[in-house]
C-alpha cells in the first residue's frame, strides 16, 4: 500500500509531465509496431486513443487523491484503512478545505484567478463552500480577458423610438447616493430638459436583497429606473449575470424601442450593451466615468495587484470594448488621451464631465445651520470634504495637516461627510493624534443635507493621493464646491490640475504632504483676496464648461451624429 500511495503521490504532483512522456511513449511504440507490420495502422490509432484515455482517467483519480501538503487527511482517511465517510475523515477534510478557501481568498485578492481556481480544485468534489467559490472565480476568468462572441450588426427591421435613450449602469438611486449615481441622474435629468427620453436600467441584482425593494421598475423625479432581476443573487458569479442582463435587457429593449445604448462603466455594462446593440442593429455608446483595473489597484497592496492575472484581464476587456462601442463618453482630458493610447480614434472621444446644475451657482444652502446642529463655532476655519471615505482619497493627510494646524494654535474644525472603507482607519488617526475634539465624522447624509455640508466648509480640501487613478480621473465634489464658492485645495495631480485650471480656480499643493497642505489652508485663511480671486475664477469656470445642460447639448449631439435622435 506504502508503494501505490507513493505511486499516487508522483502522479498527482506530475501529472502533465506524465502525460506527455507517456503520450509520446505510447506514441512512438504503437508507429514502431505498426511500420513493422505487428498491427495495422487504423489499431495502431486506436491504441494511442484508448492509452491516453485511460492515463487521463488514473491522472484525474490522482489529482483528486494527491497527497501533498494540503490533502494530507485524505490521503489518512483512504490508505489509512478508514473510509472518507468517516466522521474523523470528513472533519479532516473539511477544516483542510477551509485552509484551502482561505489560501483561494488571498490569492483571488492579489489577482491570481487561476492559482485560486487551482487551490480549490483539490476540495470542490467534497466542499460546497470550495466548490461554489471555485466556479464564482472561474465565471469572473471568462467575463475578463478580450471581448469575444459578439454578434454581427442586424440589418433587420428595427424600427426605433427616435431620441429614446437607454442607459446602462451598475447600480442607482434611490438606494445607493453616491458620485456615480447622482451622475447618472443627473444626465438623465439635463437630457430630458433637452428634449430626450431617458430610461436607465440596472446591472442584475440591483437593488441588492438588503434594500426589500425588488420592484422592477421605479421611477425617480420622473425618470424610469428599470431593474434585471433586482434582489436576486445569480449564481455562480459575474459571467452569469451578463448573460442574464443580455436576456433581459434585449427584452427590455424589444418593449421601449431605444435609439441608443448608453452603457456607464464599467466593463460589465458595455459588455451587455454591446451584444444587445449588435443583435438590434442600435449604437452603442460607452462613457468612461473612471478606470476599473486602476480603481482595483489602489484598493489593495498595488505591488502585488499590478501586472497580475486579474489586472492584464481588466485591461484586455475595457481596451475591448471601448474599440467596440460606436462612441467614447469620459470626464476629463487626461482620461481622453489615456482612452487614445488604448486604440481609440481621439474623433470619437466626447468630453462631458462632472458638473453641477445651473440652479446650484445661485443656491445658498444652510451651512450656518449645519455648523450649529454639530456644535461647531460661527468663528472656526471648517476644512474637509463631502465624499465617499476611501483610501486614495488621501484624508489622512489631511488629518496630519489638521494636527499642524491645530498645534499652531489655529482654531480649526475638519468635517469628513461620508462614509467608506478608509472610515476606521481615520477614526483610529485622530485618536491616536487626541484630535477627536477637532475632527468631525458625522457619516453619511441625504443629497440636502450633503449640500448645507458643502456649505459649511470654508474650504474643500481634496488631498487625493498619487495614484493612477488619482492622476486620471476627476471627482464630482469639487465642482459643487466650485459652484458655491468655496475655496479648493488639491493635490497636484493632473486630473485636478485640469480641473482647478492649472491653479487658478484652487489652489494645488504635493499630494501626501501634510506640511504643505497646511500651509496652503493657512495661506487662504490669512488672505480674503486671494479666496475672492480663486472662487471667482471657479465659478466663472463652472458656469462656462461645467453645467449639466451644456453637457446635455454635448450628448445630443453625439446621439445627432449617430443618426438616432429624428
Amino acid at each position: 500500500m506504502r508503494l501505490v500511495e507513493r505511486g499516487v503521490r508522483y502522479l498527482g504532483r506530475h501529472r502533465k509531465e506524465v502525460l506527455a512522456a507517456t503520450a509520446a511513449g505510447g506514441t512512438c511504440l504503437a508507429a514502431a509496431l505498426a511500420l513493422t507490420g505487428a498491427i495495422t495502422w487504423p489499431a495502431a490509432l486506436l491504441t494511442c486513443a484508448w492509452g491516453v484515455l485511460a492515463l487521463g482517467t488514473g491522472l484525474a483519480l490522482a489529482m483528486l487523491l494527491r497527497l501533498d501538503r494540503h490533502t494530507g487527511d485524505v490521503r489518512r482517511a483512504v490508505f489509512g484503512g478508514g473510509s472518507l465517510l468517516t466522521a474523523q475523515g470528513m472533519a479532516g477534510i473539511a477544516a483542510h478545505a477551509q485552509e484551502a478557501r482561505t489560501r483561494a481568498d488571498t490569492l483571488y485578492e492579489e489577482g491570481r484567478i487561476q492559482e485560486a481556481v487551482d487551490e480549490l480544485v483539490p476540495y470542490a468534489a467534497f466542499d460546497d463552500e470550495a466548490d461554489l467559490a471555485r466556479r464564482r472565480m472561474m465565471s469572473e476568468r471568462r467575463a475578463l480577458g478580450p471581448l469575444h462572441g459578439l454578434p454581427e450588426r442586424a440589418t433587420t427591421a428595427y424600427e426605433p423610438v427616435p431620441g429614446r435613450v437607454l442607459h446602462l449602469v451598475s447600480n442607482a438611486l434611490p438606494n445607493s447616493q453616491v458620485g456615480y449615481t447622482v451622475r447618472t441622474h443627473r444626465i438623465v435629468t439635463a437630457q430630458r430638459g433637452a428634449g430626450l427620453d431617458p430610461h436607465v436600467v440596472t446591472f442584475p441584482g440591483w437593488p441588492i436583497k438588503a434594500h426589500c425593494d425588488t420592484a422592477p421598475v421605479r421611477e425617480v423625479d420622473g425618470i424610469p429606473y428599470h431593474r434585471v432581476r433586482p434582489g436576486q443573487h445569480i449564481r455562480p458569479g459575474l459571467q452569469e449575470r451578463i448573460d442574464a442582463a443580455v436576456t433581459d435587457v434585449t427584452a427590455l429593449a424589444h418593449r421601449l424601442r431605444p435609439a441608443v445604448l448608453h452603457a456607464a462603466s464599467d466593463h460589465k455594462n458595455a459588455t451587455v450593451a454591446l451584444h444587445v446593440g449588435r443583435a438590434l442593429g442600435i449604437p452603442v455608446v460607452y462613457e468612461v466615468r473612471g478606470f476599473l483595473e486602476e480603481t482595483w489597484l489602489s484598493g489593495g497592496q498595488a505591488t502585488s495587484r499590478r501586472g497580475s492575472e486579474r489586472h492584464h484581464l481588466l485591461v484586455e476587456r475595457e481596451t475591448s470594448v471601448l474599440r467596440e462601442a460606436d462612441a467614447v463618453v469620459t470626464l476629463a482630458h487626461t482620461m481622453r488621451v489615456e482612452i487614445a493610447r488604448r486604440g481609440v480614434d481621439p474623433e470619437r472621444i466626447v468630453l462631458a464631465p462632472n458638473a453641477v446644475d445651473t440652479d446650484l451657482l445661485e443656491a445658498r444652502p444652510d451651512g450656518e445651520a449645519f455648523r450649529s446642529e454639530h456644535g461647531i463655532d460661527p468663528d472656526t476655519l471648517v476644512l474637509g470634504s463631502v465624499s465617499t471615505l476611501t483610501h486614495y482619497e488621501g484624508f489622512g493627510t489631511l488629518v496630519e495637516a489638521a494636527a499642524h494646524l491645530h498645534g499652531q494654535g489655529h482654531p480649526i474644525r475638519v468635517l469628513l461627510v461620508g462614509d467608506g472603507a478608509a472610515r476606521r482607519e481615520l477614526l483610529d488617526q485622530i485618536r491616536r493624534l487626541g484630535l477627536e475634539k477637532v475632527c468631525l465624522l458625522p457619516g453619511k447624509v441625504g443629497p440636502d443635507e450633503a449640500l448645507r455640508a458643502q456649505a459649511a466648509l470654508d474650504v474643500m480640501v481634496v488631498p487625493r493621493l498619487d495614484r493612477r487613478v488619482c492622476r486620471l480621473v476627476t471627482p464630482l465634489k469639487p465642482v459643487e464646491a466650485m459652484a458655491l464658492g468655496t475655496p479648493v485645495v488639491a493635490s497636484d495631480l493632473p486630473a485636478l490640475r485640469e480641473l482647478l485650471d492649472e491653479g487658478r480656480a484652487g489652489t494645488l499643493v504635493p499630494p501626501e504632504d501634510p506640511a504643505a497642505l497646511a500651509e496652503a489652508v493657512a495661506a487662504l485663511a490669512e488672505d480674503p483676496e486671494l479666496r475672492r480671486q480663486q472662487t471667482k475664477a471657479a465659478r466663472e469656470q463652472v458656469l462656462a464648461t461645467r453645467t449639466w445642460a451644456r453637457n446635455a447639448e454635448a450628448y445630443r449631439d453625439l446621439y445627432e451624429h449617430l443618426g438616432v435622435t429624428s
